[in-house]
């Protein structure tokens, strides 16, 4: 979320009655301006009057403070203060600004500092440090700058909320060290960019939490117009770049990270330094953001796990065709000199993420969600059984408690849940699930709802959703790919469910993974399902391909008619035939497509509002 711009206000430091703070109000509006930090302040408050030379506390966008030796080097702001500039004369001492933390019925709820003109400006090389607590924000307006400073924020203490560094307008970050730590509950604490603001060779530090469960420290630059480049990035924070790229590596050193990257955008490194790439908690760094790198860069991927998997790679301006990079001493078939390390990457495009929402009902009529481990090693997934987080999307019906179970190849079944918190021993699972689903970064909003984590061998699995004491409504089954790898994909999937009208009918999604198109079939089943003993199957399904804005981009109606439009420019019947997967019955629905990256849903319905139990499936073709 893009902070809204604050403006300034004027605060007494106490107020006794309604008449003096009258009086007072009206003295600091006439008196306050620029004003030096006495060298025997009465205190370390800012809003103190006693603590400064005729005119302060400073207090409005043309105001400066300035500040040199002093007694008292704490300075602490509780209230909503603006300013020009703070300027540290040169035989300024080093002082720290303590930007308040949360508090309880105060205007604003947390202290806040607002540069409107120059920013900070640094006489001398002494380190001044600013740091806002829980709720504090440190704001750059304008052009300001936050020069050689250095400056935290925080994460939130007891459930209050995270603290904020936000660059606004053409404002830059400069040469300054920024930190973003995370909190023990609440939020953690965050430096944004937005507008056109600049990063400087500012050395960027965000951090995890208190413990697994805790906030994280962040940099956001997805409200940015355009890309960010900073000095560099270091800790194990998450970085946030919405459609944007972050450059690093500006200032020259040599840092770590082994946060989470995520967005559309790219993470392009610069510079001379070496930025070595971790992986936190086994977890891969990206989440299909892309890679830049010019020559004689160096990112050290230090980590000998399977490959990450990127959207894209850039080398000196151009693209890279899709397979398994890394640098020389890594193994890798594609080696690159800016890569270093044992760890690979990998370009291309896999199937990911899949879910499907249907109507769970009893008997026959429960929610069975099919998928296949395809390759050589091992998968870790995250299956989820939602129901009453659906209400806040406006879904009615939801399934007030679902129970989730795992089945492999032979029926058997190898694992359970109902009400994700308490993790049911048994099968396949040894130990307590419940930190792991958190740090997951798929823990569902609701307790009642279910969840399995699990490493599986390449074969079929299934995954059953029926409703606590056959209850019935509204649910979706997901499998989270937990460990992206070109060794082990998750292939064709397909969920069997109960198809009615309305909200009720079957809707499966999916998300092509990568940088390259996938050539897909999705199916609509139903009559054939009677040669299986499934009771009561949908006599003639439709079936729609939407795209991730929900456009209708494909439909048909019978797979041996093909409907032209959307992206269907020509008759498929034969390419279904020879694609090895053609329904068996003509009154049964199929479409081809080659997707370009992106989420797609498809949606199973009964011709004139027929039910009755279907099958969508979605088979790689590639």
């Amino acid at each position: 979320m893009t902070p809204i711009k604050t403006t300034a206000s004027v605060s007494g430091y106490v107020i006794r009655n309604g008449a003096a703070a009258l009086l007072l109000l009206t003295a600091q509006i006439s008196l306050a301006g620029s004003a030096r930090w006495l060298l025997s302040p009465r205190d370390s408050a800012w809003e103190n009057v006693s603590n400064w030379t005729a005119g302060g506390p400073p207090n409005g966008p043309s105001d400066t403070a300035t500040f040199g030796p002093s007694s008292l080097r704490d300075v602490n702001i509780s209230s909503s203060v603006e300013l020009n500039s703070i300027v540290f004369a040169s035989n300024s001492d080093s002082f720290t600004f303590n930007i308040s933390p949360e508090c309880s019925g105060c205007t604003p709820p947390g202290g806040e500092l607002i540069f409107s003109g120059t920013g900070i400006s640094n006489q001398n090389n002494v380190l001044q440090s600013f740091g806002a607590g829980d709720r504090g924000q440190i704001t750059f307006n304008n052009t300001s700058t936050a020069g050689h400073a250095t400056i935290g924020s925080g994460g939130g203490i007891m459930g209050l909320f995270g603290s904020q560094i936000i660059f606004n307008d053409s404002s830059t970050a400069e040469s300054s060290t920024l930190g973003a730590g995370g909190g023990c509950y609440g939020a953690g604490g965050a430096i944004i960019f937005n507008d056109t603001s600049t990063g400087g060779t500012a050395r960027v530090q965000v951090y995890f939490g208190c413990s697994l469960n805790s906030p994280i420290g962040s940099v956001d630059i997805s409200g940015h117009q355009g890309g960010v480049t900073i000095g560099s990035i270091e800790g194990d924070g998450d970085v946030f770049l919405g459609a944007n790229d972050l450059t690093v590596g500006a200032n020259n050193m040599n840092t770590v990270f082994s946060g989470f990257i995520g967005g559309s955008g790219s993470l392009a490194k610069v510079g001379n330094g070496v930025l070595t790439l971790q992986r936190h908690l086994s977890d891969p760094i990206g989440d299909t953001v892309g890679l830049i790198l010019v020559h004689g860069s160096i990112i050290n991927l230090d980590f000998s796990d399977p490959p990450d998997v990127i959207a894209s790679l850039m080398v000196d301006g151009v693209l890279q065709p899709p397979g398994i990079y890394g640098g020389p001493t890594s193994g890798a078939p594609n080696i690159l000199p800016e890569f270093a390390g044992s760890g690979t990457v990998k370009l291309g495009s896999t199937l990911e993420n899949i879910s499907t929402r249907a109507f769970v009902q009893t008997g026959d009529k429960l929610m069975i969600g099919g998928f296949i481990v395809q390759g050589t090693d091992q998968k870790r997934v995250i299956i989820r059984a939602i129901g009453p987080e659906l209400t806040r999307y406006g879904v009615p019906n939801a399934l007030a408690n679902p129970i989730l179970e795992l089945h492999d190849a032979t029926g058997a079944l190898i694992a359970s849940n109902y009400d994700w918190m308490t993790t049911v021993i048994g099968g396949i699972i040894t130990g307590d699930q419940v930190v792991e689903i958190q740090t997951s970064g798929h823990a569902p909003t609701d307790p009642r709802e279910s969840a399995i984590i699990a490493i599986l061998p390449p074969g079929n699995y299934t995954a059953i959703v029926r409703g606590t004491d056959n209850m019935t409504g509204v649910a979706l089954v997901e499998v989270y790919d937990l460990s992206p790898a070109p060794n082990s994909i998750l292939g064709n999937i397909s969920t069997r469910s109960f198809v009615q009208t309305g909200a009720d009918v079957m809707i499966g999604g999916f998300i092509v993974q990568g940088t390259q198109p996938k050539r897909v079939i999705i199916r609509a089943i139903g009559p054939e399902l009677t040669q299986y003993g499934v009771p009561d199957p949908l006599a003639d399904p439709t079936l729609e391909l939407h795209n991730a804005a929900g456009a209708l981009i494909a439909s048909n109606d019978n797979w041996m008619t093909t409907i032209l439009g959307g992206i269907i420019t020509s008759d498929q019947v034969q390419d279904i035939r020879d694609s090895g997967h053609a329904p068996r019955d003509p009154r049964e629905s199929a479409i081809i497509a080659t997707l370009q990256p992106g989420n797609y849903t498809a949606i199973v319905r009964g011709v004139n509002s027929t039910t009755g139990v279907g099958l969508v499936e979605v088979y790689d073709l590639d």
